[in-house]
């Protein structure tokens, strides 16, 4: 259950006894292992692979279907560390998966490995994004549905919080410290600001730049102690039988207690109007905190300069995967991003230059 944005689409049926396989869609994709292998890991005969359309990561996905089998499944194709660290000490996606499960979050479970072919089989949470479900339910004009839905993602942004450190899970050896928030700014000001948008800071705007990225990350960075997914947002949660079930975990670590509820709140695949996404974030804040006097401090202190950072980072994102990467057409998010930065939201005196001209000359080049 790839990040999908449309139904598997089947080139070739299997042949009853002789697996098979789909060609890919996207150029640059691993192709799958061979279908022999796949029916030996899972101990079947007849299979058909299927390509599932996807977004802007590295991971291949691909659907195993087969009538022996009760449920489809899905094969995750790895490469690079990724696929050298299932081959060496195992992937730190099946380690994090766990650790989530047992914390009563539903992911996707390990149904077989073929570390030899850098490969994962897991559950199958099907086509279902938040994303289309929410989308859908709005353009129905059913918001207080669409709040609904976001309301039980909260249930999962509370149960992050019960992940306590442990020094040998995957997640507590990196953290968003200011070193790593600073990198992310100045991916922001490569990717997209110079590379896209073709604006160069004068000196004196680099050195503001520079000296205000510190402070903002400094100041994110002072309470980066909570488990965060990283990429929480309503492509990364699938609705299957009315459950939520969270996807693309890996790069779980330390953070902000406001990172992934700004990251839910503000993702760009949503029409939300601004005010509506000022109601989640609140709604957010009181279901995460349940009482907490200082966890609700923290949130409501943090949360507009997570939003200022965060979405630069994404506008950066943005920049990256549809230039260098060639992954699509993701400079359409780039707008509905710029709108979550309100200035009545966002404009900081402690970074004056980042939460208003910076702002600016992202407006000026999306005209």
């Amino acid at each position: 259950m790839n990040k999908v944005t449309e139904e598997a689409n089947s080139l070739m049926t299997s042949i009853p006894g002789t697996p098979s396989f789909t060609s890919n869609k996207r150029g640059d994709a691993l192709p799958p292992p061979p279908p022999n292998e796949v029916c030996k890991a899972l101990n079947i005969k007849e299979i058909t692979i299927d390509w599932l359309a996807g977004d802007g990561s590295d991971r291949c996905y691909y659907r195993i279907l087969s009538p022996e089998l009760e449920n489809s499944c899905v094969l995750m194709q790895l490469s690079g560390q990724d696929a050298k660290a299932l081959l060496d000490n195992g992937y730190e996606w099946i380690q994090i998966g766990e650790i989530l499960s047992d914390h009563g979050i539903y992911v996707p479970k390990t149904i077989a490995t073929l570390p030899k072919y850098a490969a994962i089989i897991i559950q199958d949470y099907g086509n279902i994004m938040m994303e289309s479900v929410a989308i859908g339910a709005l353009d129905q004009g059913k918001l207080e549905e669409t709040m609904d839905l976001y309301q039980r993602s909260f249930v999962i942004l509370k149960k992050f919080l019960t992940v306590k450190p442990d020094r040998e899970a995957p997640w507590c050896k990196r953290k968003f410290d200011s070193e790593r928030f600073q990198w992310e700014l100045n991916f922001f000001l490569k990717e997209y600001l110079e590379n896209v948008a073709g604006i160069v800071l004068s000196e004196s705007e680099a050195l503001t730049f520079k000296k205000e990225s510190v402070a903002l990350s400094n100041f994110l960075a002072s309470n980066s102690d909570h488990f965060v997914h990283r990429d929480f947002h309503s492509r990364n949660v699938m609705v299957k039988n009315e459950k939520l079930a969270v996807i693309d975990f890996q790069d779980a670590r330390y953070g902000p207690v406001s990172y992934d509820l700004v990251s839910l709140c503000f993702d760009s695949y949503i029409p939300f109007e601004i005010k509506d996404r000022v109601t989640l974030v609140n709604r957010g804040i009181e279901h995460i905190s349940n009482g907490n006097t200082g966890l609700k401090e923290d949130l409501e202190n943090q949360w507009r300069a997570m939003l200022l950072q965060r979405q630069l980072k994404a506008i950066g994102s943005f920049g990256y995967l549809s230039v260098r990467k060639n992954r699509g057409n993701y400079l359409k998010y780039v707008k509905p991003a710029l709108e979550t930065l309100d200035p009545s939201i966002v404009f900081d005196e402690r970074w004056p230059f980042i939460s208003s001209k910076i702002i600016e000359l992202i407006a000026t080049s999306t005209k």
